[in-house]
């Protein structure tokens, strides 16, 4: 077990250094005939995740980029993942009942960072009950944090202020352990493991 866990984290953290983005559909139940949120902008890298009852709503692909994986699921599993590698326009529907959606794949940034380097931010305590310190250099430029739990799920995404030490509020988190991204929109500047108690 532990074994398994030590494995899931190292993943976890993986994913982190490339920082894909996970992005999660969801529809039935309660959502109705719809896919919620029914368009997305994602980037080449990041998965797609559609949470539902494929049993009564089937996922059809209707339209891909070339040389994009197809995809589909009709299955009792409940949450499907498509891995994006292609850019271009992605176009879905339940096979079933014709609702849809789409999403449109973009090339990750090239820009150049302007961040300082890691080791003048600091994130504190690495075990937390409330509230997290993230000390910054005199002068950040639009750095925002990410927190994801251990299946890569992101829980919170805010902006930093550009001020020295910046506050975040985790009381609003389950315990457990979760990573810390400090970012800007082309790089991640520095990620720590936490654990919320």
């Amino acid at each position: 077990m532990k074994s398994k866990i030590t494995l899931l984290l190292a993943l976890t953290f993986f994913s982190f250094g490339a920082f894909a983005t996970n992005h999660i559909i969801n529809f039935g139940a309660s959502f109705g005939f719809n896919y919620v949120p029914n368009s997305l902008i994602v980037e080449v890298g990041d998965s797609v995740q559609w949470w539902g009852d494929f049993m009564a709503h089937p996922l059809q692909e209707n339209s891909a980029p070339t040389g994009a994986a197809a995809f589909g699921y009709n299955n009792t599993n409940p949450i499907y993942t498509y891995v994006v590698t292609v850019a271009g326009d992605y176009t879905f529907q339940c096979a079933i009942h014709g609702f849809t959606g789409q999403f449109t794949a973009t090339n990750p940034s090239t820009a150049i960072s302007t961040v300082t380097p890691s080791n003048e931010i600091s994130i504190y305590p690495t075990a937390v009950h409330n509230f997290l310190k993230i000390s910054l250099p005199s002068q950040p430029k639009n750095l925002f944090v990410e927190v994801k739990n251990i299946v890569g799920q992101t829980q919170l995404k805010i902006d930093l202020a550009n001020s020295e030490v910046n506050t975040l509020d985790l009381s609003g988190l389950n315990n457990g352990f979760y990573f810390i991204a400090i970012r800007n929109e082309a790089d991640v500047v520095k990620v720590v493991r936490i654990v919320k108690e």
